[in-house]
């Protein structure tokens, strides 16, 4: 088992965390995406989860709790395949395989593939910002697991995607089979709140 991620232990990976997220916001930027919503509401937080403008396009909205659901999978993902390396570079991995989701994430593609799957018929991909907040719930939902260790992480885990399916019929695990293999009756299901 590897130690815990503290940033007194080694500066490196917290330092390449940061430039991971430089980089990520140079892609995102380099691609057109906006830096906050383009409607010029300037809430830190909005509660609007489907058939919104302002989805994605604040610092944190409904979604954040499935990056810090990111952050969880990556503790164990990292753990798993990495489990000689610190926790330190553990946390950077995690970091790392983030910002580079944020950055598929918008593109033309996916953006089309969550119109298409899913009920975010109004998406068109994150703001900068907002952007820059899924990482950050991302290290949040590491450095949970971390702390919880596996298998209060997978309780932790499943009572936030079980809070996120009551909330706003959706969720991490629900997201991804949608935009694999999408099921109209759970599309219609989303539809239907």
């Amino acid at each position: 088992m590897t130690e815990k991620f503290s940033a007194k232990q080694n500066y490196l990976p917290l330092i390449l965390s940061f430039a991971a997220t430089v980089l990520m916001v140079l892609i995102l930027r380099a691609q057109g995406r906006i830096w906050w919503c383009k409607l010029g509401d300037y809430s830190i937080y909005v509660n609007e989860a489907w058939n919104s403008s302002h989805t994605s396009q604040h610092f944190l909205d409904p979604y954040t709790f499935t990056h810090i659901l990111h952050g969880v999978l990556f503790f164990w993902i990292a753990g798993l395949l990495f489990s000689r390396l610190s926790g330190g570079w553990q946390f950077l991995i995690a970091m790392s395989a983030e910002a580079a989701w944020e950055v598929l994430e918008n593109t033309n593609f996916i953006i089309e593939k969550y119109r298409e799957n899913t009920a975010s018929l109004d998406y068109f991909g994150d703001s900068i910002f907002n952007s820059i907040g899924d990482l950050l719930a991302c290290a949040v939902g590491f450095l949970i697991a971390q702390k919880l260790g596996w298998w209060k992480s997978l309780i932790f885990f499943l009572l936030v995607e079980s809070a996120l399916l009551l909330w706003i019929r959706d969720g991490l695990l629900l997201n991804i089979l949608m935009l694999v293999y999408p099921l109209d009756s759970i599309k219609n299901w989303q539809m239907n709140i």
